[in-house]
């Protein structure tokens, strides 16, 4: 069993059982002859679109920031932001606020020949504050209140202070406005252009979407040599193959290069062949239940603390996860500096848990081992997507919450299926078990403030207007020593109100080819050094 700490603040690259790098005569070629050859990488899920509009899958964000686009900023190995497509920035306090100039680098191209510039991030600006666009992460520039551009690489932005404020243009990738930029906003989700004929400026063109199948790019081989230029290898592959067993068998057989997100059962496959190894890494992610407050059953605090403390989490994560995943106590990860260290998971506790359900009313009256309130039933339907770890996890809940009197009902329910029922303002669900990525600069009135109640991933339709009030408070303040109780404070509350579940901090294991050599993989992402990958000489496809 493979087990993990994860240090605050510390950034990690773990490597289980094999390492990250293999050594070999390789290492010293000259770039000229890393050149060359195609890797394929594997995933359960499609990535929904290249449109940065429209996105809100992980995986798609991440072949946008690190593939086919270019962001403004990007992290360093200390998460520290770093410039990327700007060349620079500076701020300048005013009476109001703050004002942020970046000067663009003048090298890159859109992937027609056209050079990307000031207008472009003027235009993406414009349509992720115009609430026609709908863009998902909206709350990333809700502190910024204009845009002007000074010349065709200098734009200057005009925003309230508050910290982070550099932190979503290492998010936002900049779309090209000479292809969308006569496209009504409330059609830009829909255009061809995020599934059909991407238009990038990053180090990687776009090929070929085949819709659940896969995406191919290719080089581009006019990418700024100061930022990295032109990729090592030639083609990259991402493929949605939804059967672990079929992904896991493609590894071993040469098929795939890189096993996005192994299933921890099979990493022992994958560490016996000789020619595999497996990179594992602390995520900003964290698997939770989810509990709709609409639901009579589910109203009360005590009711959701008695059905977290009826799970036992950490066989979840010992049996499911093989200990690939920390118990998780709340929504700020241990990568997060304002991560509560003190604080304690509420702890595993059948009798305490059947003692809050009684105080709370619900009574198994009739002896048939589902308690009752007012003729309504301990019973929820809990769902989750096609994904083996989360079935797994739903029939240990299932199991546990039998024993303190709660009846669960498993669904298993397509994925798009899934999302539609769950932002949907009308809820129409009890349950479910999913996971959620925390960024840097983490704003969580997208998930729990009553503002965002009938919003698409207020999930939990949770009010507690302090919680409103702290967080509002924390997305402004720049002094983190005034900031951190504040941080604290937030998290105890969720922890007594429990509005999810929240299970473990994921560790992420991937699979991978020895003949893919220089991969890194850190908390960032799978793709962060993509550019950087290159094939063995003798075994270029």
């Amino acid at each position: 069993m493979f087990k993990v700490t994860v240090a605050t603040g510390v950034l990690l690259a773990l490597t289980a059982c094999g390492g990250g790098e293999v050594a070999s005569d390789d290492a010293v070629l000259p770039d000229s002859l890393r050149r060359g050859g195609t890797v394929v990488t594997a995933y359960h899920a499609e990535a929904s679109s290249m449109n940065h509009f429209s996105s809100v899958d992980d995986n798609a964000l991440e072949l946008q920031s690190f593939v086919l686009f270019t962001t403004l900023v990007r992290y360093d190995a200390e998460l520290r932001p770093v410039p990327y497509l700007a060349r620079d920035w500076e701020t300048r306090q005013t009476r109001d606020g703050l004002v942020l100039t970046f000067r663009l680098r003048d090298d890159v191209d859109w992937h027609d020949g056209r050079p990307t510039t000031a207008y472009d991030v003027e235009f993406t600006f414009d349509r992720i504050k115009d609430p026609a666009t709908a863009y998902p992460q909206s709350s990333l520039l809700a502190l910024y209140d204009s845009a002007v551009v000074v010349d065709s690489f200098t734009i200057v932005f005009h925003l309230q202070r508050h910290p982070g404020f550099i932190d979503p243009w290492t998010i936002i990738t900049p779309m090209p406005r000479h292809v969308l930029g006569d496209v009504p906003p409330a059609e830009l989700a829909h255009h061809p252009f995020g599934s059909v004929s991407p238009l990038g400026n990053g180090p990687f063109r776009f090929v070929e979407h085949r819709p659940g199948d896969r995406w191919i790019f290719e080089a581009n081989s006019d990418f700024p040599e100061p930022l990295g230029g032109r990729p090592n290898i030639d083609r990259l592959i991402y493929r949605v193959i939804e059967n672990p067993t079929t992904r896991l068998g493609e590894l071993l057989d040469g098929e795939v290069d890189i096993y996005i997100s192994v299933e921890p059962s099979q990493v022992e496959a994958i560490e016996g062949h000789p020619h595999r190894r497996v990179i594992a890494y602390p995520t900003r992610a964290y698997t939770f239940v989810n509990w709709n407050e609409r639901r009579p059953f589910l109203q009360d605090a005590r009711v959701r603390r008695a059905l977290t403390m009826g799970i036992d989490r950490q066989q979840i994560v010992d049996v499911v996860r093989d200990g690939y995943g920390v118990l998780a106590k709340g929504p700020v990860p241990p990568f997060h500096w304002a991560h509560h260290e003190e604080l304690e998971p509420l702890p595993h506790d059948r009798d305490g848990a059947r003692a809050l359900l009684d105080s709370a009313g619900w009574i198994d009256t009739d002896g048939d081992g589902v308690r009752q309130k007012d003729v309504v039933e301990a019973s929820i339907e809990l769902r989750t997507h096609p994904n083996p770890t989360r079935e797994d996890i739903m029939a240990l809940v299932q199991s546990d919450l039998a024993k303190i009197g709660v009846e669960a009902r498993l669904r298993v329910q397509e994925a798009q299926s899934l999302r539609r029922d769950i932002t949907s303002s009308e809820r129409p669900f009890d349950a479910f078990v999913l996971g959620w990525q925390a960024d840097f600069r983490l704003d969580d009135r997208i998930i729990f403030a009553c503002s965002q109640i009938d919003g698409p991933f207020q999930w939990a339709s949770y009010c507690n207007p302090r919680v409103d009030e702290i967080l509002d408070q924390v997305t402004r303040m720049e002094d983190r020593s005034q900031a951190l109780p504040l941080w604290h404070e937030y998290q105890e509350i969720i922890q007594w109100e429990q509005p999810y579940t929240f299970l473990y901090y994921d560790v992420r294991p991937n699979g991978v080819r020895d003949r893919v050599r220089d991969v890194t993989m850190d908390i960032r992402g799978t793709f962060i050094n993509v550019q950087n990958w290159w094939l063995a000489s003798d075994s270029k496809r």
